[in-house]
């Protein structure tokens, strides 16, 4: 499919899209954190059952922050010495999915998972036990998973560490119950490849994002649902609210942890049309709310301030500093300062993008 046409698309689900939104009992449902100030998490935190707090993540949480400063060299064995003083989850013979970011490329532009980040992602669940290792994902934005494979440098990445491939897009499906779920959704359907997975784990290029402020290993769920049920950029989940939608996956996935592409990441207009901006930092931890809000931290943005990083501090997990602990150098000694999309700040700029499509 061609840009032009993939604009058009865009445009058409934005109309309906904020029609959609006007409707919605949830103020913010389509453009997620961008309702007014602390709106939607009040109205989020008022609403919230019991057994929808009782899903979070009891006890400390860890994050490790591994210097890595360049996808030239073995990241896995930069990282690998580091590896013993983590808590990671043990694979032995188990089957596990990993799910990069493949949303669309851009070129010179950090969209995507660096290939070398998934290598040294596949290296390490097989170093974990990993009897099984395969790595998927169903792209938001354009429709020709083998040219972004193929662009990407990623289809070649699990060619050399002969891993299967499987686009989500495509992928059977399988109904699950969404009881309890914040979207209000009863059913959702899932690729049967994530369902079947012993394991998921989230391997996220770390970016700024024009809608939520932030995307990182939670916001990458989304490309686990299929586009041809949902629609391409995965329709209904937008007009039900972004960040409610993060919720529902991350309880239905379930990701057993969080493998950061934060080495060259991006500012400005992401999630695809920002600007490249060097971290040097690979951020890996089991709780995925911890890992997100102690990234948030990284680029000086407070995650109180990113709705659905705020919303999993109450139902998937800690995002309080005192509640995490960072392996690796304190955050406030690397944390650089991040340009944030301008749309995230203006919702008449976000309206006015919205009607344009982009």
């Amino acid at each position: 499919m061609s840009d032009d046409q993939n604009d058009i698309n865009r445009r058409d689900f934005l109309k309906v899209a904020a029609a959609s939104a006007a409707a919605a009992t949830t103020a913010g449902a389509l453009d997620g954190c961008n309702a007014p100030a602390q709106q939607l998490t009040r109205s989020f935190e008022e609403a919230v059952t019991s057994e929808q707090k009782a899903r979070r993540r009891q006890g400390r949480s860890q994050v490790g922050l591994l210097p890595c400063q360049s996808y030239e060299h073995d990241i896995f064995e930069i990282i690998k010495p580091e590896l013993a003083g983590l808590k990671l989850p043990n694979f032995k013979n188990k089957s596990v999915v990993l799910k990069p970011n493949m949303v669309e490329y851009r070129e010179g532009k950090p969209v995507t998972t660096n290939p070398a980040v998934l290598i040294a992602a596949i290296k390490l669940v097989r170093h974990l036990g990993a009897a099984r290792v395969t790595v998927a994902e169903g792209p938001g934005h354009m429709r020709d998973t083998e040219y972004l494979l193929d662009a990407t440098g990623l289809g070649k990445a699990c060619k050399d560490m002969e891993v299967p491939f499987v686009d989500l897009n495509l992928d059977d499906i399988v109904e699950l119950d969404n009881h309890g779920g914040f979207t209000k959704l009863e059913k959702f359907f899932l690729p049967k490849t994530i369902v079947e997975a012993d394991a998921v784990v989230s391997v996220p290029k770390l970016k700024t994002h024009h809608w939520v402020g932030v995307t990182c290993s939670m916001k990458n769920l989304f490309g686990v649902v299929p586009g041809r049920k949902y629609g391409w950029p995965k329709n209904l989940l937008h007009i039900r609210g972004i960040p409610h939608s993060i919720l529902d996956l991350q309880h239905l996935v379930k990701p057993a942890f969080a493998f950061v592409d934060g080495i060259t990441t991006m500012e400005g207009d992401g999630p695809i049309n920002g600007t490249a901006k060097h971290m040097g930092y690979i951020i890996v931890g089991q709780d995925l709310a911890a890992v997100d809000a102690t990234c948030a931290r990284l680029m000086q943005i407070n995650p109180h301030e990113i709705d659905y990083i705020k919303m999993a501090g109450i139902v998937v997990g800690n995002i309080e500093v005192a509640d995490i602990d960072v392996v690796g150098p304190p955050v406030g000694t690397i944390a650089q300062a991040y340009a944030m999309p301008i749309t995230f700040s203006n919702r008449e700029l976000l309206k006015q993008a919205a009607q344009q499509g982009s």
